[in-house]
Order: structure tokens, then C-alpha cells, then sequence
């Protein structure tokens, strides 16, 4: 009775132990060949509850129908174990039709044999699977049967064992390539739980038991691949040449997991960091202190002492860490970004180390700060204050002179004053190029008033109509006072109407702030337009104007947009803008999107 209470237990765990593969399986339904080992271990579950309910069955005609069962139910497991390997390890050439039939064609015969055998049931067409059948205890709580077996049965099960050590070696085949060293403890699970199912089904074969173990061996085969699944990680199950899609990438990568140990390291990263061996199975921080181009582990202690010995402190260490060194004849610099791997549930799995080659960068952005100083000196010093001279001398030469000689030196002076505004819109483009590049809260109805009432004092001969809300805030770039007076300057400098006007008005529709821009003069050229449309300019074609170019800067900066519409009756500039909620903190922004080290903070001079 003992026996027989143990027997069932064990039967019952492994209902439910082959139940919980299954849920397992299903959540992992999306990685290569799981769709396959999830059919086997829904199938498997049904064919252990089957033999659960055949030792506890009263009459002998129902066992022998549930044991029949679950001979069928053996056979799609089999099938869809072999299906599992080929799938996993990528061997789709035994996947094709004419095979597959030649694999499941013993199978089906088999089963076919097994349910139309002459059993206490029915009398059947014949005796080839199996002879006769009987209880082995009728007074025992767990009553299995006992079945003189035949030739079909014998041929079966051979089969049956044939097929999954084939399929076995495939896996074992997998698993010693070269390219799956990464992956030795995922495949070497996978392929014990393959294993274990022949080793214990040939073994059980010699023992005389009457208790099936074949819902036991299920069990434990797998839970060899839940081993390998849990410990590699969702990433690490995918029968994929990940390698071919890592060695692809320009820049080294080198990928640690949650345990500090390297598990991919291509041939650039190799090159970059002088490793002559294969450093994967390795501790990232034994790794990172091998390197000389890293920064040291040690080196970076704490106040208390302590090191950046766990792998997420590693990674913070590493992340915008940029050192030179020599590839083949030149030095090259670069920079090393890491982001964490996770799961569709957003747990960690390990970190990406990547490494950019910025030398053309740092390069380009050497030069441009070379460019910028010249640009800086000449423009806005040395021309400036030429200009500043010869508008002076002008002047003065135009207070003495009169009739055409007065008119050229007042065309001296004008040309003047417009390069003298290109040259402070220079300086501001170079605020820009130096600035911090993040939005800020700003007050729209301040930023309008503040513009009409500068370039107002500047043309007083030019009638401005303005609306204006009380308040307006918005989220903006801190130099959109400059895009703004721009545009109001713009309409009123180049408006040669008679009766010249200009009308600002400022509204707000949900989360958008417009404002509008309108005067009745000649308009903006279409050749300024279509360059910045274009965002570029060419050798025969070109905008004139820097005003133009900064204020679409600026607006763009800002996150906004910006239409020039030219009309019958002037232009008409429209600017939107995001409206900052009343209360609401502005989310930090970062002044470098790219992480590649452009950007910095407003230098006012």
C-alpha cells in the first residue's frame, strides 16, 4: 500500500511538474524551436494524467484504453522532441517534407498497430504489438498492468529510442561548434535532458517494473532544459549566429551578463583592448583590469575603499570612458557607451559594451573649434571694428558732402550697419554652437512685447498692431528672443509700403502658443525660402540672409516649427511653440542627445 501511495504521489508531481514546463515553455514561446518542446510538454502532461488515471482505474478493459493512449500520446512527444532539434539548432534540411514523413511514418504505424491490437476491449485484427495484458495487482491502490509484448512493440520502442539519440546528437553536434562557445551551458542542458531520456528508457528496458517511468523521465530530461533556460537568460536561448551579427558591427562590443562574466567578445574589441586569448568566461572586472585603455577598478575606489568589483558599477565606470590607441599604423580614439540588456519584463540580463571610433569626430569638432576662433577674431573683432571705422568716417564725410556724394556715403553706411548686424548674428550663432542646448520655461507675452517694443523705437515710421494674451508661458529655447525680434525686425526693416504695417498676435490653442507675424510689404525672396527649406545651400544658389538662418535655427532648438507664407499683401511668419502647463516641472533635457561629449553652457562675454 506504501508502495503504491509513493507511486501515485510521484505520478501527481509530475503532473503538475510537467504542467509547470509548460507554462514555462509558453512564456518562451517566441524563442527559436520552444513552440515545439511547448507541444511536447503540453502533450507529455496529458500523457502522465492518463497514466495517473490508469493505476487507479477499476476494470481492466479501461486501463488497457487509457494505457493505449498514452502509447499514441508517447509517440507525438517523440515527434515533436525530434522537431525541437532541428529547429534549435538551425538544421531546417531535416525539417522538409519528404523527411519529416519518413520520420513520423514509424511512428504512426506503430500507434496504429498499438490501438487496433486485439485487446479485452475489442478482439482487434491482430496480435503484433503485444499478446496479452492483465493487472499486476487488482488489491493494490496503484495497479499497473502487465503486458506481454510483440515484435511491433519491440520495433517501436526501438525506433522511438533510435530517434531521440539521433536527435540527441544533433544537439551534442550543436553544442561543440565554435560559434556556440558562448552558449556551452544552455546547449550541454539542452542536450543531457536528451540524454537522459535514452539512458533512462534503454535502462528501465532491462529492469522488470511493471510502473511506467517514462512521465518520471520527462520530468527530469525536462528540467534539464529549464536549467539551461533559467541560468543563460531569455537573450542567451536563441539558437541565432548572433556571432556573425556581432563580428558584422564596426565598432568592438563585448557583452557581460548580471554575474560579471563575459559571455561575447568580437574580434575589433579583441584588437582594441590587446587581448591575444579568448577572454569569454572571464570576470569583467579581471577584464577591465587587463586592459590598459580601461580605467582601473582599483584606481577608482571610494572614500571607504571599496571597488567597482559588481558588474553595475562596472558598467557606470565604463559608460563615456574615451581613450586613444594604435590600430595598425594611426591613432584612433574611442568612445565607450554601455546599456543594460533586459528582458520583455524589463529585468536585467547583463550589459553591452560598445566602442565607437570618434577620431574623425574629434577630429571634425578640433577643426571647427579651430574654425570658430578665426570665424570669432576676424568677423566679430576685426571686422567689426573696421566697419565700425569706416561707418564712423562715412559720417563724417557725409556732413560735409551733398547731392549724388551724400547718397553713396549714406549707401556706405547702410552696407555698414548690415554687416555690423551680421557680424552679431555671427555672435550669436556662436552662443548657440557653444550653449546649452535644453528648453526652459519662458514667458511668450514678455519675449513679443519686449521684440515690438525694441524694433518699434527703431522704426518709428511703421504702424505695429499687437494682441497679446495676459500671460502665455511656454517651453523654449533660452535664445528664442533673438528668433523673435528677428522676425518682427524683418517685417518692418524690409517693408517699403507707403503706408507700412505690422501685426503681431500671440494665441494658444490646447497645447500649442502661435504667433504670428504679418506685414504688407514685399516679402521674403523665394530663393531665401527654398534654401531653408532645403536646410542647405549650393554653389549657384544661396540665402543672403543670417537673420533667416537663425531664427529657423532657433525655433528648431526650441522643438517648434516655423512657416513663411508670402501673399498678395506682404508675408506672413507663423511660429508653434509648446505651452508649458501652468505648475508643471520642465523634464530634465538632455543638451546631448547623441552622448558623443557635444554641448556645454551659455558663455555670455
Amino acid at each position: 500500500m506504501v508502495t503504491s501511495a509513493l507511486w501515485l504521489g510521484g505520478y501527481l508531481l509530475g503532473v503538475l511538474a510537467m504542467a509547470a514546463f509548460g507554462y514555462l515553455y509558453w512564456t518562451k514561446r517566441n524563442v527559436t524551436g520552444m513552440s515545439y518542446l511547448l507541444v511536447a510538454a503540453l502533450v507529455g502532461t496529458v500523457q502522465s494524467l492518463l497514466y495517473l488515471m490508469l493505476l487507479v482505474a477499476p476494470v481492466l478493459p479501461t486501463k488497457v484504453i487509457l494505457w493505449q493512449l498514452f502509447g499514441v500520446l508517447g509517440a507525438i512527444v517523440v515527434f515533436f522532441w525530434y522537431l525541437f532539434c532541428v529547429a534549435w539548432t538551425g538544421r531546417y534540411r531535416l525539417a522538409r517534407r519528404p523527411t519529416l514523413i519518413a520520420v513520423a511514418l514509424p511512428l504512426f504505424l506503430g500507434s496504429l498497430l498499438l490501438v487496433t491490437n486485439a485487446s479485452p476491449v475489442y478482439d482487434g485484427v491482430h496480435s503484433l504489438y503485444f499478446s496479452s495484458v492483465e493487472v499486476a495487482d487488482a488489491s493494490a491502490l496503484a495497479s499497473p498492468l502487465t503486458v506481454s509484448f510483440g515484435p511491433v512493440a519491440l520495433a517501436a520502442s526501438g525506433y522511438a529510442t533510435l530517434l531521440v539519440a539521433a536527435s540527441t546528437g544533433l544537439l551534442a553536434e550543436f553544442a561543440l561548434r565554435d560559434d556556440q562557445q558562448l552558449y556551452r551551458w544552455r546547449n550541454t542542458m539542452v542536450t543531457l535532458a536528451g540524454v537522459t531520456a535514452v539512458l533512462f528508457g534503454v535502462g528501465f528496458a532491462f529492469l522488470e517494473m511493471a510502473f511506467e517511468p517514462q512521465p518520471l523521465v520527462y520530468v527530469l530530461a525536462n528540467g534539464f532544459v529549464v536549467l539551461g533556460i533559467v541560468r543563460s537568460g531569455t537573450y542567451d536561448v536563441v539558437s541565432l549566429p548572433e556571432n556573425a551579427l556581432i563580428e558584422a558591427i564596426e565598432g568592438g562590443v563585448l557583452v557581460y551578463n548580471n554575474d560579471g562574466t563575459v559571455i561575447e567578445l568580437n574580434e575589433a574589441a579583441e584588437r582594441l583592448l590587446g587581448f591575444s586569448d579568448d577572454i569569454v568566461g572571464r570576470g569583467i572586472v579581471a577584464v577591465v583590469e587587463l586592459a590598459e585603455q580601461l580605467p582601473g577598478v582599483r584606481s577608482n575606489a571610494d572614500a571607504d575603499g571599496a571597488t567597482a568589483a559588481d558588474p553595475a558599477a562596472i558598467a557606470a565606470l565604463l559608460d563615456g570612458h574615451e581613450f586613444t590607441t594604435t590600430v595598425g599604423d594611426t591613432n584612433r580614439t574611442f568612445l565607450v557607451r554601455v546599456s543594460e540588456l533586459t528582458d520583455e519584463g524589463g529585468h536585467g540580463l547583463g550589459w553591452t559594451v560598445l566602442f565607437y571610433d570618434v577620431t574623425d569626430l574629434r577630429q571634425k569638432q578640433h577643426e571647427l573649434d579651430l574654425l570658430k576662433q578665426v570665424l570669432s577674431r576676424v568677423l566679430r573683432h576685426n571686422v567689426r571694428n573696421d566697419l565700425s571705422v569706416v561707418k564712423a568716417n562715412a559720417q563724417m564725410l557725409e556732413d560735409e558732402a551733398s547731392g549724388l556724394s551724400a547718397e553713396r556715403l549714406q549707401t556706405i553706411q547702410d552696407k555698414s550697419d548690415n554687416l555690423l548686424d551680421a557680424s552679431e548674428k555671427a555672435r550669436t550663432v556662436e552662443r548657440l554652437l557653444e550653449g546649452d542646448r535644453s528648453r526652459s520655461e519662458l514667458d511668450a507675452v514678455d519675449i513679443v512685447a519686449d521684440a515690438v517694443g525694441t524694433v518699434r523705437s527703431e522704426f518709428p515710421g511703421v504702424d505695429f498692431e499687437v494682441s497679446l494674451p495676459e500671460t502665455c508661458s511656454i517651453r523654449a529655447h533660452w535664445a528664442l528672443s533673438q528668433a523673435v525680434e528677428n522676425v518682427v525686425e524683418n517685417a518692418a526693416m524690409h517693408n517699403d509700403s507707403p503706408d507700412p504695417k505690422v501685426t503681431v498676435s500671440l494665441d494658444r490653442a490646447g497645447g500649442t502658443v502661435t504667433l504670428t507675424v504679418a506685414d504688407n510689404g514685399p516679402g521674403i525672396p523665394y530663393s531665401e525660402l527654398e534654401v531653408l527649406d532645403r536646410k542647405e545651400e549650393t554653389a549657384l544658389e544661396h540665402g543672403s540672409s543670417v537673420g533667416l538662418w537663425l531664427i529657423d535655427w532657433i525655433v528648431d532648438l526650441s522643438q517648434g516649427d516655423i512657416d513663411f507664407e508670402n501673399t498678395d499683401r506682404g508675408c506672413t511668419v507663423t511660429m508653434r511653440l509648446e505651452h508649458a502647463e501652468a505648475g508643471a516641472e520642465p523634464a530634465a533635457e538632455e543638451a546631448d542627445p547623441l552622448g558623443l561629449g557635444i554641448g556645454g553652457s551659455a558663455d555670455d562675454d
